[in-house]
């Protein structure tokens, strides 16, 4: 009893804080890493991810949504309102994002093969390959991503973390 009430405790705490934290942005928030934890019980789950920068982050999750996922497992979540809305399993490890040339101001562009894209109801995640083989990852509206398939060659404009546009090559 007394593990069950410590385990409700811990769940209630990630709970408040991934709430607090997801609701501080406008949109989805997306974590790319490994499944490091993962504890259930009926009214939902906790898990844990190891980022690639090696910090871990806590996500709160239905049940259902964790039925074909495991500790091991590399995945990208979309993250809503403080909780999980899709999960994304990746068949292998992907190293971590690398950052465009820092500019003080201005637009930057990045260029690759589109390897996924995570569609979520207004935004989405698109995964792209650069020449060095690493996956940069760059958040784009919906409106933005229409025309474009995996496996294109593409050119995006950032501007403050968000894709401006996209062109396919």
């Amino acid at each position: 009893m007394r593990r069950i009430l410590t385990l409700a405790f811990i769940l209630g705490v990630f709970i408040s804080f991934n709430s607090a934290l997801a609701q501080s942005g406008d949109g989805p928030l997306w974590v790319s890493g490994e499944v490091a934890s993962i504890f259930e019980d009926q009214d939902g789950a906790i898990f844990s991810l190891k980022l690639a920068s090696g910090e871990n982050y806590n996500i709160s999750v239905t049940n259902e949504l964790l039925e074909d996922i495991k500790v091991g497992d590399y995945v990208t979540v979309e993250i809503s309102k403080g909780w999980a809305e899709l999960i994304e399993k990746g068949d292998a490890k992907t190293g971590a994002t690398p950052k465009p040339e820092k500019k003080k101001t201005g637009p930057q562009w990045v260029a690759g093969e589109l390897v996924a894209i995570n569609e979520g109801q207004e935004d989405s995640l698109l995964s792209i390959k650069l020449s060095n083989d690493k996956i940069f990852n760059v958040s784009a509206s919906n409106d933005k991503i229409s025309g474009i398939d995996i496996g294109d060659y593409i050119t995006v404009k950032i501007l403050k973390g968000w894709a401006q546009s996209i062109t396919k090559k």
